[in-house]
């Protein structure tokens, strides 16, 4: 983290619901009270939700029937806008909170992140909101624990550009696809929990090749593979059988969703592993009859960041994962080998997410007090060592 103080600070927050609507102007009343130099930013949408609790954020019409200035400035604009001027993100709501808001920087340096637990789920988030004046000092002072979360990088090369497909019908979703960089027939993204290539709501399994640094791993039938940062290792990976990696264990873990063989077992790959999966045609080149036909017209895969919808794969389509901070892939998806190539990825800052924690036993208390980590069936105080 920068010893400066931050300057913008970024406030996304869970859609519509009225206690964290409540925490947020509270929490913006406070920054602007005790530190007039920061300057608070929000989505276009927060603040026509803020506008909406007028009562709670604006003064009432003046006498003369007029509004008043609003007591606060608040700050809006693009995603990019947001994006290049953002020094603090501030999450209020859950883990899905999080992923969105961290979501936007996918394709730059993510900026510190800040959270408060007002959500559902709360393995990202060390804060209750009660805290947010001692938290954010700590932060604002340089004062603050933070632990670097491991970011997974992935390249998608298109066999064919005409067959990309970009799934953004659900609200959200383009958000996520502005701030990635897409070509004619080639698509970057990052993902703070995990990257999916899934069979979609197809009925049947898909067909993948994988590899690993150029070696041929396996041929796999599956409904698809989750490719996961140890952030990530407690989310999907961890439904589908993945082990629970430490957030410090730099590392990939490549879980399979219900493949077609016994012997597929979850994989932890290191973090210097360059990742290739290419969707391979039902048929593999065999000649079908008409009553086969229909078991072959759609071979394509899904692939999601972070749980949202990102692109279709059709067959010959590539997927390369490798960690944020190992950048072994150029800009047309090719590796790099010669040293022009790998000075000009250094020219990048790769540094992952850097999450404010209350102390280093975070991790620990999560496992144990959320996901119970090998609980046992006693049932009395008096049975616990």
């Amino acid at each position: 983290m920068d010893d400066q103080p931050p300057t913008n600070i970024f406030v996304v927050k869970k859609p519509w619901k009225q206690h964290v609507t409540e925490a947020m102007v509270t929490f913006i009343k406070h920054i602007h009270r005790k530190y007039p130099s920061c300057n608070v930013i929000v989505k276009k949408e927060v603040a026509e939700e803020l506008y909406d609790n007028e009562a709670l954020f604006f003064p009432k019409n003046t006498d003369d029937g007029v509004n008043s200035m609003p007591r606060h400035t608040l700050y809006t604009g693009t995603n990019t806008e947001i994006v290049s001027k953002t020094d603090l993100l501030v999450s209020l709501g859950g883990d899905g909170t999080i992923l969105r808001g961290v979501s936007m920087f996918s394709n730059t340096t993510a900026p510190p992140v800040l959270t408060f637990s007002m959500g559902t789920l709360g393995f990202l988030l060390p804060f209750e909101f009660k805290d947010y004046r001692t938290a954010f000092k700590n932060v604002y002072d340089s004062r603050a624990y933070v632990m670097r979360r491991e970011r997974v990088e992935c390249h998608i090369v298109k066999k064919n550009a005409d067959t990309k497909k970009e799934v953004t019908d659900n609200a959200g979703e383009q958000d996520l696809i502005d701030s990635h960089s897409y070509s004619s027939s080639f698509i970057k993204v990052h993902a703070m929990n995990d990257i999916v290539m899934h069979r979609g709501s197809l009925p049947g399994l898909i067909n993948l090749d994988v590899y690993v640094n150029d070696h041929f791993l396996t041929r796999t039938t599956a409904d698809g593979l989750i490719f996961a940062t140890p952030t990530g290792s407690t989310a999907y990976s961890l439904s589908s059988g993945g082990s629970i990696v430490h957030p410090s264990v730099r590392c990939i873990l490549l879980t399979p969703i219900c493949p077609r063989s016994l012997s597929f077992r979850p994989l932890i790959l290191p973090a210097s592993s360059h990742i290739v999966v290419r969707v391979r045609s039902k048929n593999d080149g065999k000649s079908i009859n008409t009553s086969q036909a229909c078991a072959f017209i759609n071979s394509s895969a899904k692939m999601s960041v972070d749980g949202i919808p990102v692109t279709e794969l059709e067959p010959g389509d590539e997927m390369h994962v490798l960690c944020e901070s190992e950048p072994r892939v150029g800009p047309n998806g090719d590796p790099c080998h010669t040293d022009t190539d790998m000075q000009r990825l250094k020219e990048y800052d790769y540094r992952g997410v850097w999450c404010v924690a209350r102390t280093e036993a975070d991790w620990v208390n999560g496992i144990n007090g959320m996901l119970g980590f090998n609980s046992g069936f006693r049932t009395k105080a008096s049975d616990v060592m």
